[in-house]
């Protein structure tokens, strides 16, 4: 085992950007295309909807070859995690505030789907500084043996807990259609920070957007991978995941 991958993030930078262009796609240029073409008296469907389009995007732009989606059902909730087979590492994404109530949500009767992925996951990482575990919190702590069972009812044996993966979560916070921060945080199982890095970097500059002009269009290099970003499988796992995905 690489110890390494217990104290720092493998960044695996062309997927990251893709990502990263997944949630600016969905809460920008997607946002905008729902509210120029559903004319309604309130939009309170807007926060929903930003999760859809971007677990739509993952769909169009990310999954390809060794790169999946793991579709998971939570209680009415359908959710994604993506997962990168080749360096046994999972994605999760979600909004900071979201991240940060996770842990902090008390007499919770069943974990979120974090505390059970982050104990199978991550729970040999080492964080920075282990300022406050989830007793600190008051939180019900979860038998070993719940959060496991949790962990392949979301998993449904796409991920074999042997072969050491790792969990990241994109977080990001975004204001009137624009990311205003967005991170990449690997913690360990008590949402301790292990390694983080900032992905403002892989934001291109929406030139059409700034100056209100419309929707930007799609470079060349964007609609080949529209054309391209189709669900490539192998072969093994592709009627497991077919039949995943029924259920979710």
């Amino acid at each position: 085992m690489d110890e390494h991958r217990n104290t720092h993030i493998l960044l695996n930078e062309g997927l990251i950007r893709k990502i990263v262009y997944c949630i600016d796609k969905a809460i920008g240029e997607d946002q905008t295309q729902y509210l120029r073409e559903n004319h309604r008296e309130t939009n309170n469907a807007i926060i929903l909807l930003r999760g859809d389009n971007i677990n739509t995007n993952l769909r169009n732009h990310v999954v390809k070859d060794e790169i999946d989606l793991i579709p998971f059902q939570r209680y009415g909730w359908s959710g994604r995690m993506v997962i990168d087979r080749k360096n046994h590492i999972t994605y999760s994404i979600m909004t900071e505030g979201t991240l940060l109530t996770v842990p902090r949500k008390k007499n919770r009767e069943n974990p979120h789907y974090l505390h059970s992925v982050l104990f199978v996951e991550n729970g040999d990482c080492i964080a920075r500084q282990r300022q406050m575990t989830l007793q600190d919190f008051g939180i019900t702590i979860f038998d070993t043996d719940v959060l496991e069972e949790d962990f392949e009812t979301i998993s449904q044996g796409l991920i074999d807990k042997n072969e050491d993966y790792k969990h990241y979560i994109v977080a990001y916070k975004a204001d009137h259609g624009e990311i205003q921060s967005i991170t990449l945080k690997f913690l360990d199982k008590d949402f301790n920070v292990v390694d983080e890095t900032s992905l403002m970097q892989y934001i291109k500059p929406d030139f059409a957007r700034l100056t209100d002009v419309g929707p930007a269009e799609e470079t060349d290099e964007e609609n080949r991978e529209n054309k391209q970003g189709l669900v490539a499988i192998k072969s093994g796992l592709k009627p497991k995941l077919r039949e995943v995905e029924k259920k979710a």
